[in-house]
């Protein structure tokens, strides 16, 4: 079950997933992780963005989810786009050198056009 705040829109190939929360767990993104590999298995999906300007704290262990998924999206040469990374959560991906596969992006509009 997805948490509350959580908005998902699939518009053809693409799934934008919107989180208005200010901290993400390691379950919610399993959950949002669960539910996007249905929708790559069952609904024609293939690229993901995640609108990321509210949240502020992101576990890093969310981290290890979005490696998952990005496994699953490219079995269907499918990618995954970021977009509105507050400072904090732009540091983990870049600390953890995963700025390079998982692209930052200023808003939804550019990192949906980046697809």
């Amino acid at each position: 079950m997805l948490a509350q705040g959580v908005d998902i829109e699939q518009n053809g190939q693409i799934i934008t997933i919107r989180i208005n929360l200010p901290e993400v767990s390691h379950n919610e993104m399993q959950n949002l992780v669960g539910e996007c590999q249905d929708r790559i298995r069952c609904s024609n999906a293939r690229h993901i963005v995640f609108d990321l300007s509210k949240v502020e704290f992101l576990d890093s262990s969310c981290v290890g989810s979005l490696v998952e998924l990005l496994q699953e999206a490219e079995h269907v040469r499918g990618r995954i786009a970021l977009a509105g990374c507050q400072q904090n959560v732009a540091f983990l991906f870049k600390v953890t050198r995963l700025d390079s596969i998982f692209v930052l992006h200023d808003d939804v509009n550019e990192a949906i056009n980046s697809l």
